[in-house]
């Protein structure tokens, strides 16, 4: 039997990185609250591996993110700026290194590698899954993408599901209240085995079944929807959550009453991939495979959460910058805290490390091998590049799907709203995305002491990160040598849309 290492790649959507049930020590460390979180099963993986303190997005949104991870390349290098864009198949991905090295490489839920092109199948494969890599995968929509994409008709495996069991047209109504109110925290009317993450859970367990059953290692890569906003949680989620009270940022001008509920809400679903977490971890400790295989947790970006009186992501701060990242497994160091400064896109080069194969394309991606195993080991990076450029349009990767061109997106968000709000007649009562003011293009870099932010159309900022770990005093104009140093460490010769 093939003994090299299997990979269990625990992935969740929008959990940004000081929600972790770190101790008291490590939150004063990051000047954070430590907040009542129940994540057992994180927290065991935490306690037998090591945890990165000091982890950061490529980018805080969905779609590059998740490109840079898959390419193991800095944001302005995958070709991959926003949600508007399809991962070029002709760049290589660290699931095809382990594919073509002879791993079975299978994913599950939410990969967002074509989130433009609103065609998943029911059975959640299509053909240029291959190409990225995958030899098996249920691929599946995003939160609101299943209500865009299947409103009418359903055109993937999750709308399939809900539909076949009566469920959709209820949770589509569900859907759009959410999205007219923002702020809404009432609980969904799923049962709990249709909730999204639940449904990937159980999905995800059939195929470590299948994994664990061949002779091959294998990689599987389970894709959570939450804790992403809507802040839809079920009735048993909530009740558990009611009562308990969270920090509220002193900058947020909202009613804290309205925010302490949405963080509930928020800490309900993290909780509950962790509760599927422990589902799969038992799945795995019975196949025997478990002291065979490393396991990952970590995130595509933050979510702000009220900070700076915002929600959501998008913008170059820590709560939406900042995310998860926990290393457990064979010869990892146990119960360690590492506070070295790395990167979403690092995880690449880690995974192709304990695979024991090589990635020279990923040249931007640094293993975390040595500090996930050896307690003497030195920083790998001395800075973060995190970037994101929404003025930028899809450029030519949507070649790749021309057979799915009928299933592109056509319409903005608020525009399907309208369309489908035109047979709901819901009410609009508030909408706290309506606050946002998104400063559209914009790069920084982060090094433990400062943060540089450069805008396209506003004034540079630059924070203390030390002094100022919430970054809400603005040093730029008082320490330009600071800027020039940083600006520096990194140049950026701006980004070709192709």
């Amino acid at each position: 039997m093939d003994r090299r290492k299997n990979i269990l790649f625990l992935f969740s959507d929008q959990h940004r990185g000081d929600w972790m049930p770190y101790d008291r020590e490590t939150c004063n460390e990051l000047k954070t609250d430590a907040l009542p979180l129940g994540m057992p099963n994180i927290r065991n993986l935490m306690d037998n591996g090591v945890t990165f303190t000091h982890n950061a997005s490529n980018s805080p949104l969905c779609v590059p993110a998740r490109a840079c991870l898959a390419s193991g390349l800095h944001y302005d290098h995958c070709r991959v700026y926003n949600n508007d864009y399809c991962y070029p198949l002709s760049q290589r991905t660290f699931y095809s290194v382990l594919k073509n090295a002879g791993y079975n490489v299978c994913g599950v839920g939410k990969f967002d590698l074509h989130k433009p092109i609103f065609f998943w199948d029911k059975s959640g494969w299509i053909k240029q899954l291959s190409t990225l890599g995958f030899t098996d995968a249920i691929d599946s929509e995003g939160k609101y993408d299943l209500l865009w994409s299947s409103f009418y008709t359903p055109r993937g495996p999750y709308a399939y599901f809900l539909t076949e069991n009566r469920l959709f047209e209820e949770h589509a109504r569900d859907y759009v209240i959410r999205y007219l109110n923002s702020n809404e925290v009432r609980p969904t009317p799923l049962p709990a085995y249709a909730y999204s993450d639940n449904w990937v859970a159980d999905n995800a367990v059939e195929k470590l079944k299948k994994l664990t059953a061949d002779r091959k290692p294998w990689f599987l890569m389970v894709n959570f929807p939450g804790p992403h906003n809507p802040w839809d949680v079920t009735g048993e989620m909530r009740d558990r959550w009611k009562d308990v009270k969270f920090p509220i940022p002193d900058d947020y001008l909202g009613n804290p009453d309205e925010l302490n509920a949405i963080r509930q809400n928020y800490a309900a679903m993290i909780e509950n991939i962790d509760s599927n977490i422990g589902l799969l971890m038992k799945e795995l400790e019975k196949t025997g495979e478990l002291e065979n295989t490393i396991i990952i947790y970590a995130a595509d970006h933050g979510e702000m959460m009220g900070d700076r009186n915002r929600f959501m992501k998008s913008v170059p701060y820590r709560g939406a910058v900042h995310i998860p990242l926990v290393i457990s497994g064979p010869d990892v160091l146990k119960g360690a805290i590492r506070s070295e400064l790395v990167q979403l896109h690092d995880i690449a080069a880690t995974i192709v490390d304990f695979a024991g194969l090589s990635m020279p394309e990923a040249k931007d991606s640094k293993s975390l091998r040595s500090l996930a195993c050896d307690a003497a080991a030195g920083p790998v990076r001395d800075y973060q590049a995190v970037m994101l450029y929404n003025s930028l349009r899809f450029g030519k990767e949507y070649e790749d799907y021309l057979e799915y061109s009928q299933y592109k997106k056509l319409k903005s968000d608020d525009e399907y709203i309208a369309e489908f709000n035109k047979k709901l007649g819901l009410e609009v009562t508030k909408n706290s995305v309506g606050r946002f003011e998104y400063k559209s293009d914009w790069k920084c870099i982060i090094t433990k002491k400062y943060k540089l932010i450069e805008f396209e159309d506003a004034d540079s900022e630059l924070y203390d990160l030390e002094g100022d770990p919430y970054e809400k005093i603005n040093i730029a104009k008082v320490c330009p040598p600071v800027i020039d140093e940083l600006e520096q460490l990194y140049p950026f010769d701006g980004i070709q849309n192709n």
